[in-house]
């Protein structure tokens, strides 16, 4: 007797789980939608864009950089060599120099420092590219070659990451103006600005 009411006792607390479980997991398909409309907050997301597009110049100066230590490297190269123009060297390590005195920042950017700075960049590239051309013992220095054509490879890309770095500041500025007040309001200690585009000045 006291076997058969452990089996329905038994049986009782199982049925009791599997409908508490049951119930459980009603309660969870039947309201998705709560999970799919928790959007991430605008703090969050401002910052998440913020960062992309700070990522995204900070890969664009490094590739600029690296393009014009490669232009120092190979000038160096050229002085390597018995007979090189002594004078277009110290003219070409200058023109570098005043290129990247030039460089732009995300705080002035502009069509005018734009410009300036890209007209200086193909003098220099211009100007070391005659030197190495001209200097006839540079064939014995094979590391010229693939300077010269990193060099070129690097100013090719930089018109992409001009555009990558748009695409990104651009999506920043269309939420930071549709969500502003919603952004001072959470935070109005951190200042958020839109971003100056290479593309268009705003």
């Amino acid at each position: 007797m006291r076997r058969i009411s452990l089996i329905i006792s038994t049986s009782i607390l199982a049925a009791f789980i599997i409908s508490c479980s049951e119930h459980k997991s009603e309660v969870i398909i039947e309201n998705p939608s709560e999970i799919q409309n928790i959007e991430p907050d605008v703090l969050v997301q401002i910052q998440t864009l913020n960062d992309s597009v700070h990522l995204s110049w900070v890969a664009l100066v490094q590739l600029d950089s690296q393009k014009f230590a490669n232009i120092k490297r190979l000038v160096e190269e050229v002085s390597y060599c018995k007979k090189y123009n002594e004078k277009e060297v110290q003219k070409a390590l200058k023109l570098n120099n005043e290129a990247i005195a030039l460089m732009y920042t995300q705080a002035n950017l502009s069509d005018s420092i734009i410009t300036l700075y890209d007209n200086k960049t193909d003098e220099v590239i211009r100007v070391v590219r005659n030197l190495k051309s001209n200097t006839e013992e540079i064939t014995q220095h094979p590391l010229a070659d693939q300077l010269e054509n990193e060099i070129m490879e690097a100013d090719a890309l930089l018109v992409n990451f001009r555009n990558k770095y748009d695409q990104i500041a651009s999506e920043y500025n269309g939420f930071l103006d549709k969500n502003k007040e919603a952004i001072v309001s959470k935070d109005s200690e951190k200042k958020y600005i839109k971003k100056q585009l290479f593309s268009v000045v705003l």
